[in-house]
C-alpha cells in the first residue's frame, strides 16, 4: 500500500472502497454505537496508510480502565486510540495521522498534541464542541504545525448523520446548542437524521447487531 503525495492515508479498504484508516474509524464508530456509546471512532495511520492503532468512544459502557478507558467522561475515541499506540520517537509520531469520525473536542485535540501526532484528518465537523480552530488561534497548538485534512464527502455525510441520529434517538432536546449549530451549518444532513430517527431504521440495526456494511448503506441513503 502506497502513501499519497500529501502523506495522507491512501491504502484502500477492500470492503467499502474507503482508505484503510477511514474504514477502521468507521468500523470503530459503528461498534461504539452497537455498544450504546457515542458513535465515534478513530484510528492512527502511518505514512503508508497502514493502521497502527484504533479505538472508539466507550462512554456508554461499564466503568473500567484496562488499557483503554470506558464508562468515564475521558473515554473518548481519540484518547482510547492514543492509549493503544506503540511507543514511538517524537519524529516518528509527527509522521502519523490521527483519523477520526468527528472533529476532536478540546480534550482529544490536547491529547493528540501531547502525543506529538503531526497530522489530523476528521470527517464530521462539530460546530458545538469541535476545537480544531485552536490549531490556528492558540499559541501552543499553533506552534505544533499540525496538518489538517478532511474525509471524503461521503464519509463526512455518514458520520454526521450517524451522530445526529444517535442524539435524536437518545432524546437530546431539540433546542440544545449541538442541534441548533448543526441545523444552521448542515441543514440537509440534519433533515436526513430526522428522517432516520423517525423511521427507527438505525436503531433497528443496533437491535440485531447488524454489520457495518448495512449501516453504511443506510446512512448513505441506499436503503429505506
Amino acid at each position: 500500500m502506497k502513501a499519497s503525495a500529501s502523506g495522507q492515508p491512501s491504502a484502500v479498504s477492500r470492503q467499502e472502497g474507503f482508505p484503510e484508516g477511514w474504514h477502521a474509524a468507521l468500523s470503530e464508530a459503528w461498534t461504539a454505537y452497537l455498544h450504546g456509546s457515542y458513535p465515534i471512532g478513530a484510528a492512527i495511520v502511518d505514512g503508508a496508510g497502514e493502521v497502527i492503532a484504533r479505538g472508539r468512544n466507550r462512554l456508554g459502557e461499564g466503568r473500567a480502565v484496562d488499557g483503554v478507558i470506558s464508562g468515564h467522561r475521558l473515554g473518548h475515541a481519540e484518547v482510547n486510540t492514543l492509549l493503544t499506540l506503540p511507543e514511538l520517537t517524537a519524529e516518528e509520531s509527527r509522521q502519523l495521522t490521527l483519523v477520526t469520525t468527528v472533529e476532536p473536542c478540546p480534550m482529544c485535540l490536547g491529547a493528540m498534541l501531547m502525543a506529538r501526532i503531526g497530522r489530523l484528518a476528521f470527517a464530521a465537523s462539530d460546530p458545538w464542541g469541535g476545537h480544531t480552530d485552536a490549531l490556528t488561534d492558540t499559541f501552543y497548538p499553533r506552534q505544533k504545525n499540525v496538518q489538517v485534512s478532511r474525509a471524503p464527502e461521503e464519509v463526512e455525510r455518514m458520520c454526521t448523520v450517524l451522530l445526529l441520529t444517535f442524539f435524536l434517538d437518545h432524546s437530546m432536546p431539540r433546542e440544545h446548542g449541538f442541534f441548533v449549530s448543526h441545523q444552521e451549518q448542515h441543514p440537509h444532513l440534519f433533515e436526513a437524521a430526522l428522517q432516520l430517527h423517525a423511521s427507527g431504521a438505525l436503531a433497528a440495526l443496533r437491535t440485531r447487531q447488524a454489520p457495518l456494511s448495512e449501516a453504511l448503506s443506510l446512512l448513505n441513503g441506499e436503503q429505506a
